[in-house]
């Protein structure tokens, strides 16, 4: 899949918080960002399901 350079603002808590979590699991913020981000879009998806 391509990427696609964004530049956003996050809260710097939760920013701290997302590195924090990514040392912990041995993985990059990026893809914690990418994954939170996948997993709003499935929930939105099945709240717009439920409503049709």
């Amino acid at each position: 899949m391509a990427r696609k350079n964004i530049n956003t603002t996050l809260d710097e808590d939760l920013y701290t918080e997302i590195k924090i979590l990514a040392i912990k699991l041995k993985t990059n913020a990026n893809d914690l960002i990418e994954e939170g981000m996948k997993y709003v879009i499935e929930k939105y998806k099945k709240q717009d399901n439920n409503s049709q």
